[in-house]
């Protein structure tokens, strides 16, 4: 496996554990899931993938632009949890884009996953073109491509909390955000290109555990709805927060996601 594989790709708890892949949201790392691994480590080997521009991961190609899709972060994720693992069944777990990513990779069967857990998966592609949601969240991704990057970051990083949040930030942290704009753009691409409708998801015959907060916006909520009708064995709990819960509001989020796992834990022995 080459060093570019490897790289951004963490490994925590027990290696004789049960087998968990964790997918960050944008402008994340893997780091936004320590509680949650600590509070697992005795019984999961937990490997947490940086996906590409984001904490220790190598940068994408900004040139893909409007073409980059979820394939341009398949490779690495599913090489490297491989060259950890090998072909062992896993649970998954994402937010936000990396929620959606998961979504991707259960539904297609990437890696051999027994169970999904995502926090407001932002399968943007779910949406209806002319819909109101798909209109707002399209609004801001475009802002995405301008050239005042602080800016675009700004808007971004507000619609998914309030207005003012990014401002209430420290400079360094802004500095960060603003430097991974053209990445989240590409997320952006990737999330709006994907090629499913959503009858496909019909046929993903494993337990999933959907979570949404009551203060999201309307994008996230609309997607939560089409999951809702398509999806065979999904649990859906709402909780008392926004779309940035894991990192917001831990203490509500992670208590469903370990329940969640253990339930599943023998699904996941080889």
């Amino acid at each position: 496996m080459t060093q570019a594989l490897l790289q951004g790709v963490h490994r925590f708890g027990n290696p004789e554990g049960a087998k968990l892949v964790l997918l960050h949201s944008s402008q994340s790392n893997t780091g936004q899931w320590r509680a949650l691994i600590q509070a697992l480590q005795n019984d999961f080997d937990c490997i947490g993938v940086d996906l590409l521009g984001y904490g220790s991961a190598p940068k994408a190609d900004l040139a893909k632009g409007e073409a980059f899709r979820f394939e341009d972060e398949l490779t690495r994720v599913v090489e490297g949890v491989k060259g950890l693992i090998g072909t062992q069944p896993i649970a998954l777990v994402g937010h936000s884009y990396g929620g959606a990513l998961a979504l991707k990779m259960a539904f297609e069967q990437h890696l051999d996953v027994r169970a999904l857990a995502m926090f407001e998966p932002v399968a943007f592609h779910l949406l209806e073109a002319d819909e109101p949601a798909r209109v707002e969240i399209e609004a801001i991704a475009a802002q995405m491509h301008q050239h005042d990057a602080l800016a675009a970051t700004t808007a971004f990083v507000d619609y998914w909390n309030f207005p003012g949040f990014f401002a209430g930030l420290p400079a360094k942290m802004q500095q960060l955000m603003a430097s991974q704009a053209s990445k989240v753009a590409l997320d952006f691409a990737a999330l709006m290109g994907e090629p499913h409708a959503p009858s496909a998801y019909q046929q993903m015959n494993l337990p999933v555990l959907l979570l949404t907060g009551s203060h999201t916006q309307q994008s996230a909520k609309r997607v939560a709805v089409q999951l809702l009708q398509v999806l065979p064995k999904v649990d859906h709990q709402q909780l008392d927060c926004g779309h940035m819960g894991p990192l917001t509001h831990p203490q509500l989020v992670n208590p469903l996601l370990i329940a969640f796992l253990h339930q599943h834990k023998d699904a996941l022995r080889v």
